[in-house]
Parts: structure tokens; sequence; C-alpha cells
């Protein structure tokens, strides 16, 4: 097998969550959830200490470079929104930081999928040019308890009623992350998209990719209250989205929210 970055060998196990997120865990060990969607699903809960979700399709050569640095020049964005939640706003600068970190982890996250769904080019681009793949969007949410520390999973999405270049129906993923205080939504809908979601979302998350113009004020004044309501706020806001082709979005005014 080849990293699935950079297509050298050999391959070793890297950490789909990184390991500095250990110091906000309790003591001792704790249980974790490893779960997988799709063809093969399951769902395994046992005891480890520190996160230990691990897939084994990096090579050391960019376990322990690019995205080694990656690591380091995020902690300082997500550290404060993990473990507080009176800050006040989020720069731009941190904004996108943050966007790119998610963007890495939720792509570490389908690689333990038995087949993973990001195409093979945006993963290599990731590494050449640090570059989100075209169409993603992060949104940027909180929650008032910390605990679970870390939880995520991944979803795939059929898209209907979306066009495509060729004949193969479209294929999506989803990837909500809780992180201590901080919850994060990544979605990768793979075609050209304008999306919307439910009035009722607006309070609760805000998008920081694409891009916003201005500073986050942050935390969103809406959130779900504990880690397991963020599992169902987190499926609530998926299956909430609407997609527009760019056409009909032209046609009906429809702007991106």
């Amino acid at each position: 097998m080849s990293c699935v970055f950079c297509g050298g060998s050999p391959v070793t196990k890297e950490h789909v969550f990184p390991q500095w997120l250990n110091q906000y865990l309790p003591p001792g060990r704790q249980q974790t959830e490893q779960a997988r969607y799709g063809a093969g699903a399951y769902e395994v809960t046992r005891e480890s200490v520190g996160l230990d979700f691990t897939v084994k399709k990096v090579c050391a050569s960019c376990n322990n470079g690019w995205m080694s640095k990656l690591e380091t020049s995020s902690k300082d964005a997500l550290e404060p929104l993990i473990v507080r939640q009176d800050l006040d706003f989020v720069p731009l600068r941190q904004q996108r930081q943050i966007a790119l970190w998610a963007t890495k982890t939720a792509m570490m996250a389908d690689q333990t999928q038995q087949k993973p769904i990001l195409p093979p080019h945006q993963l290599r681009r990731m590494r050449t040019h640090r570059a989100i793949p075209g169409g993603t969007r992060v949104w940027l949410g909180s929650c008032p308890e910390r605990n679970p520390t870390v939880t995520s999973h991944t979803v795939r999405i059929d898209l209907t009623g979306v066009s495509a270049p060729d004949t193969l129906q479209p294929v999506g993923f989803f990837c909500p992350m809780k992180i201590g205080h901080l919850c994060i939504y990544v979605y990768f809908p793979a075609v050209d998209v304008v999306i919307q979601h439910a009035r009722e979302f607006h309070l609760s998350v805000a998008r920081i990719w694409p891009r916003r113009s201005s500073d986050l004020p942050f935390p969103p004044p809406v959130q779900p209250q504990s880690g397991e309501a963020f599992e169902a706020f987190a499926d609530a806001f998926r299956e909430s989205l609407y997609l527009y082709t760019p056409a009909q979005a032209t046609e009906h005014g429809i702007k991106e929210s």
C-alpha cells in the first residue's frame, strides 16, 4: 500500500486526531468508540489510554513532515475554542487555519472507511498546496459540555437532484467533529452547488469556509447542550442542507447561507 497523499511507501500508522489533544482527556483509561459507515460498517467501543484512533495509509515523510507542521501551526487557533466559551471573535486568519486543519482531519476520517470518498487528487493537493478541495464547506459551532472530549463520525451522502458531468450519481461526504467545546462540521458535496441550511440553524453554526469577509463572533448563541445532543444536532443539520445547482441559484436569486 502507498501513501494516500504522496504515493510513497512504506506507510505507517497515523492518528486521525492529533496526540496533543490527549492533554484534555481525564487521566487513566477511557471508553473510546470507533465507527465506520457504509459497506462493512461496524462500531466498536473499547477502553484505551489516550486517542489511539489510527489509519495505516500515510508514509512517515508526510506524517512527520507537512502534517506535523500543520498540527503545530493550527494549535494556537484551535486551543482557545476547545477549552473556553468566553471568546468574542475568531479572526479571519484563524478561520482559514481551522478550516484547513478540519479538512485534513476529515480526510483522515474518510480514510478509515472501507471505500474512501474523497478523490486522490484532492489529497495530493492538500499535501502540495495545503488546498481545501473545491466545494468544501466548513462550519463552526460550540457546546457548553466539554465531554466527550473528542467524537466524530462520517456519513456518505448520495446527492440527488444535482447534475454531474458524467452519468454517475455524485457522492458527498459529511464529517462532524466535537473536540471539547468546539464543534466543527465539514461537508464535501463533490460537485458545484450552492448550499443553504434551514433557518433554525442560523444561530447555531457559522460558516468559515469558503472565506468570510469579517471576523466571526463566537461562540454562537444557540448550541447543543451535551455531547449526546451534538450527535443528534449534527445529523439534523446535515439533513437540513438544501443543495441547488448554480443555474438554479441564479434563476431564483438564491444565495449561500
